[in-house]
C-alpha cells in the first residue's frame, strides 16, 4: 500500500436537466414519470432533490394504490397531488426564469446591488429555499419591487435603443 494507484477518467457523462417546467402528463398508459424527466427541477436553480422526491413519493404511493385496484385514476392521483404542492411556485419561477433570461450583465449587476445584507439574513434565517419566489418579492418589498421593475425596464429600453 505503500504506492500510489494510477487512476485515469473512463468517461465523462453529461446530461441537461430540464427546467422548463413540469411536463403535461406524469402518467400515461402504464408508464410513470418522475423527476427531471418530468421536469420537477426548479425553474430557477435546476435543482430539485425536494421537489424530485416528494414526486418519487406521490408516483410510489399512487402506483401501490394502483396495484391493490386498478384504477388508472389512482396513478393520475400522483400528479394532482405533486402540482398542488409545487405547481404555483414553478410557474412563479418559470415567470421569473423567463424575465432573468433577458437582463443584461449591467442589469444583473444593479439587481444584486440592491440586495441589503438584511435581506440575506432575513432570507437565510426565515424562508424556505424550496419555494423561494414568494419569499424574494415579500423581502424586497414595495419598494424594492420598484426598483427591480425600473431596472428591468432600463434593461429593456436599452435593448430596444441598439
Amino acid at each position: 500500500m505503500s504506492k500510489k494507484a494510477e487512476f485515469s477518467t473512463i468517461r465523462k457523462i453529461f446530461a441537461p436537466i430540464w427546467i422548463k417546467g413540469p411536463i403535461s402528463n406524469f402518467v400515461s398508459d402504464h408508464l410513470v414519470i418522475v423527476g427531471d424527466a418530468a421536469g420537477q427541477s426548479k425553474p430557477t436553480t435546476a435543482g430539485g432533490i425536494f421537489s424530485c422526491g416528494v414526486g418519487g413519493i406521490f408516483a410510489g404511493r399512487a402506483i401501490a394504490n394502483y396495484l391493490e385496484t386498478g384504477k388508472k385514476s389512482d396513478l393520475e392521483e400522483y400528479q394532482i397531488k405533486w402540482e398542488k404542492k409545487f405547481g404555483k411556485e414553478f410557474e412563479k419561477q418559470l415567470f421569473a426564469r423567463k424575465l432573468l433570461e433577458r437582463l443584461d450583465n449591467t442589469t444583473i449587476n444593479k439587481l444584486f446591488e440592491s440586495i441589503t445584507p438584511q435581506i440575506i439574513k432575513e432570507i437565510s434565517q426565515k424562508e424556505d429555499f424550496d419555494f423561494h419566489t414568494s419569499s424574494i418579492v415579500k423581502l424586497l418589498g414595495v419598494k424594492g419591487s420598484f426598483e427591480t421593475a425600473k431596472t428591468f425596464i432600463g434593461g429593456e429600453i436599452k435593448k430596444l435603443m441598439k
